[in-house]
C-alpha cells in the first residue's frame, strides 16, 4: 500500500505502474492539458504543472519511494519542482539518449553567441544615447562602426567556438568508449549464445527512447548513421579503399545539405518573427493569441531541431569512425564491430510506435509540423534521412 495515490491519479496509472508506463502517461497527459490546447482555461497552466510535478516524482526512484511511504510532503525534488514549460521541453530525446548522442550543444553555444552579440550592442546603444545631445556638423556622433564586431567580441566569440571543439572532441572520446562497449556485449552475448538476454534489455531501452520526444526520428537516424558508416568501411575493405573516394564525396555532400538545412530553417524562423512584430498582439483574443504564438514556437522549435539533428549526425560520423578506423585494433576486430553496428542499426532503424504512443509522444512534432505547413506521416514510415 502507498500512503498517497494523488500523484498516480493525476497521470492515470496503478501504483504499480512500470517506468515505461509512467512515461507513456505522462506524454498522454501533458499533451492533454498542455496550456496550448486549452487557451481559453484559466486552470490549464495548473493542470499542466500538476502533471508535470507528478511525473517528476515518480519518474525518479528516489523520490517514488519516498513519495509512496510518506506521501508529498517528503518528496519534493532536493532542487524544487522544475517548471512544467520547461521540464517538457527538453525535447530531442531527453536524458535518454546521452548514452547514444551525449549533450546537445550547438543550441547553446548559440544562445551564448547572441549574448555576446547582444551585450556588446547594448553597451554600444547606451554609450550612442548619451552621445545623441551632442551633435557634429548637424550630424550625431554615432560611432561609424557600431554595426561591426567589435576585438572584445571577436575573442569572445572565438573562445566559445575553442571551447564547443573541445567539448565536442571530449564527447566523441565519451560516447566511443560507451558505444565500443555496448559493441563488446553484444559481441560476447552472440559468442555466449545469450542473445536473448541482451536482445531483451535492448528492446526494452527502444521502447523508451521511442517515447521520448523526437525520440523515433532519432532511432531512425542512428540507424542511419551506423548501417552507413558500417557499410561504408566493410566496401572498402573489399575495394582495399578504393571506395572510400566516392564515399567520403558521398558523406561531404550530405553534411553540405544538412548545413544549408540549418540555414534554411533559420532563416524561416527569421522571417517569421519579424511578421509577428508587426501584428498588434493586444488587439487580438485568448485565441488567436495562442494560435500566433504556438506558429511561432513550432518556427523556432523547428529550426532547433535542424541544429540539433546536424549536431547528432556530426558526432555519431565521429564516433563510428574512431571506433572502425582505430589502426590499433586488427582489421578483422574492426569488420566485427561493423557488423554489431549493422545490427543496431537494424533493431533501431525498425522501431515503430503504436497508435496510441504516437499520439502520445508528438506534441512538439506537431507544433514543427503545423508551422511549416506539413502533415505528420505516419509513424511506420516517418524515417529521418541522414
Amino acid at each position: 500500500m502507498v500512503k498517497d495515490t494523488e500523484y498516480y491519479d493525476i497521470l492515470e496509472i496503478k501504483p504499480d505502474a512500470t517506468p515505461t508506463e509512467i512515461k507513456k502517461a505522462y506524454r498522454k497527459k501533458a499533451m492533454q492539458t498542455h496550456p496550448d490546447k486549452h487557451p481559453n482555461d484559466p486552470d490549464a497552466q495548473k493542470k499542466f504543472q500538476a502533471v508535470g510535478e507528478a511525473y517528476q516524482v515518480l519518474s525518479d526512484p528516489d523520490l517514488r519511494s519516498r513519495y509512496d511511504e510518506f506521501g508529498k510532503e517528503d518528496a519534493v525534488p532536493q532542487q524544487g519542482f522544475e517548471d512544467a514549460a520547461e521540464f517538457f521541453t527538453t525535447i530531442f530525446g531527453g536524458d535518454g539518449f546521452q548514452d547514444w548522442i551525449g549533450e546537445f550543444e550547438l543550441l547553446k553555444n548559440l544562445s551564448k553567441g547572441a549574448e555576446i552579440i547582444g551585450d556588446e550592442e547594448e553597451s554600444t546603444q547606451e554609450q550612442s544615447d548619451a552621445t545623441d545631445v551632442i551633435q557634429h556638423d548637424g550630424k550625431s556622433a554615432k560611432s561609424k562602426n557600431s554595426d561591426k564586431l567589435t576585438k572584445e567580441q571577436r575573442d569572445k566569440l572565438v573562445e566559445m567556438e575553442n571551447e564547443r571543439r573541445a567539448q565536442k572532441k571530449k564527447q566523441v572520446e565519451e560516447l566511443s568508449i560507451k558505444l565500443d562497449d555496448k559493441i563488446s556485449q553484444y559481441l560476447t552475448a552472440k559468442k555466449n549464445e545469450h542473445l536473448d538476454e541482451f536482445n531483451a534489455k535492448l528492446n526494452q531501452e527502444i521502447e523508451d527512447l521511442k517515447l521520448e520526444s523526437f525520440g523515433l526520428e532519432l532511432l531512425h537516424l542512428i540507424a542511419k548513421i551506423y548501417k552507413t558508416k558500417a557499410n561504408n568501411f566493410i566496401m572498402s575493405q573489399k575495394t582495399h579503399g578504393f571506395s572510400k573516394l566516392f564515399t567520403g564525396v558521398r558523406d561531404k555532400t550530405k553534411t553540405a545539405k544538412s548545413a544549408w538545412g540549418i540555414l534554411s530553417s533559420a532563416m524561416d524562423a527569421q522571417s517569421a518573427m519579424k511578421e509577428l512584430e508587426k501584428l498588434d498582439m493586444d488587439t487580438m483574443d485568448d485565441y488567436e493569441r495562442a494560435e500566433v504564438e504556438k506558429f511561432i514556437t513550432g518556427k523556432v522549435l523547428g529550426t532547433a531541431w535542424v541544429m540539433s539533428k546536424f549536431e547528432a549526425q556530426g558526432k555519431l560520423r565521429d564516433v563510428c569512425d574512431k571506433i572502425l578506423t582505430d589502426k590499433n585494433v586488427p582489421t578483422k576486430q574492426r569488420l566485427e564491430k561493423a557488423k554489431a553496428l549493422l545490427y543496431f542499426a537494424e533493431k533501431f532503424g525498425s522501431a515503430v510506435r503504436s497508435p496510441d504512443e504516437a499520439e502520445d509522444a508528438r506534441v512538439f512534432e506537431e507544433l514543427i509540423f503545423d508551422a511549416q505547413g506539413k502533415k505528420k506521416r505516419p509513424d511506420s514510415k516517418n524515417k529521418v534521412k541522414a
